[in-house]
């Protein structure tokens, strides 16, 4: 609601984004900013991009450990590309990662915290957890090989219960492989000039290794807005979640961006683009189970229409969206089918919302 009322007031997209981001990386509930997984090393390392459709400028963080709020150090990055002249023509950073980032984010003004800070209870609990295991693996490698993943009844079933009881942790209603635990938050959005942004920001995986970047972190793979560029071009924003190297591998973001903008119907769009560029891609034919979502919105200027989409063939993907000219927004908890198992087949689905205002 209150990224509504910042858009009726005439922000820009990439503030909107950006708002709404913030607000998810401060819930406890996501792995985003407080709270996030933990590396090996014990630490929260996040990342964090976003893209202005305005400009096409992108601005990213990977591996910061001091910032409550990532996706914050991202927009400054990507707010200093437009407006900043470096002597001697050296060229403004649009990633930084590590303590670099932190320093970039220190002398720009943002306040940083102490890196223990960002560690919730219910994070050391569950690096705890799977560090035991991990342990265990090693000492006993046999144990490891003969570990049955859990099947889709027990996760379809549980991601029910997740759906009526949203407080349960995700530690809680996944059995399974520690990589299941995908929560990447993002947005896109569209401001009232028709300007599009998209963000993202992501803990990562459970024990990953200090300094892993996943697709949150790099271009084309994690974000991408695009404005449109004539009055019969569409203009598209972008997230995606699921497994990072598999995001990255295929630069899932762009990818899905370019085949909405040359598809005219934004669900047939993401099927071709899911199944051609994804599961089926020459990138990742070794990889046996493929994990992404996607979050998207398409805007018509002919129809002076927007598409929300969405795409996942991870367990459940949670979602909602709402222009200015209503007062409730839409939310759902989507999972997949009983019969279908995470990693393959998607779930793909849209909903068309006319716009009161021709947008100019």
């Amino acid at each position: 609601m209150r990224v509504t009322i910042m858009l009726k007031d005439g922000c820009s997209a990439v503030e909107a984004v950006s708002a709404a981001v913030v607000s998810l990386e401060n819930s406890l509930l996501t792995n985003a900013g407080r709270g996030s997984n933990l590396s090996l090393s014990r630490k929260v390392e996040c990342d964090a991009s976003i893209m202005d459709g305005r400009t096409l400028n992108f601005g990213a963080v990977g591996a910061l450990s001091d910032y409550m709020n990532p996706v914050l150090v991202a927009k400054e990055l990507l707010l200093h590309q437009n407006n900043e002249n470096l002597s001697l023509h050296r060229i403004s950073p649009c990633v930084l990662v590590g303590e670099g980032a932190s320093q970039w984010a220190r002398s720009r003004g943002l306040k940083s915290i102490k890196s223990d800070l960002l560690v919730s209870e219910n994070a050391l609990h569950t690096y705890n957890k799977y560090k035991r295991k991990v342990e265990e693996a090693e000492n006993d490698p046999r144990k490891f090989l003969q570990r049955e993943p859990a099947n889709n009844e027990t996760l379809h079933s549980e991601a029910k219960e997740m759906e009526k009881n949203p407080c349960i942790s995700s530690e809680a209603w996944f059995p399974g492989d520690e990589s299941l635990k995908l929560d990447t938050v993002g947005a896109v959005g569209m401001d009232c000039c028709g300007n599009v942004a998209s963000a993202v920001s992501s803990g990562g995986i459970v024990l990953k290794h200090p300094g892993r970047l996943g697709q949150a972190a790099l271009y084309g793979c994690g974000s991408w807005a695009q404005n449109s560029l004539s009055s019969t071009e569409p203009a598209v924003a972008v997230t995606t979640s699921g497994n990072g190297e598999h995001l990255i591998k295929t630069m899932f973001a762009r990818t899905c961006a370019e085949t909405l903008i040359s598809n005219t119907d934004g669900v047939t769009g993401l099927h071709y683009v899911f199944h051609t560029k994804f599961l089926e891609s020459p990138f990742l034919i070794h990889t046996s189970e493929k994990l992404a979502g996607v979050l998207a919105m398409k805007f018509d200027p002919v129809s002076n229409s927007v598409e929300v989409l969405w795409a996942h063939n991870t367990a459940t993907m949670v979602l909602g969206y709402m222009s200015t000219h209503v007062t409730k927004a839409v939310t759902m908890f989507s999972t997949l089918p009983s019969s279908v198992d995470p990693g393959h087949k998607p779930l793909i689905q849209g909903s068309l919302l006319k716009l009161h205002n021709k947008i100019t």
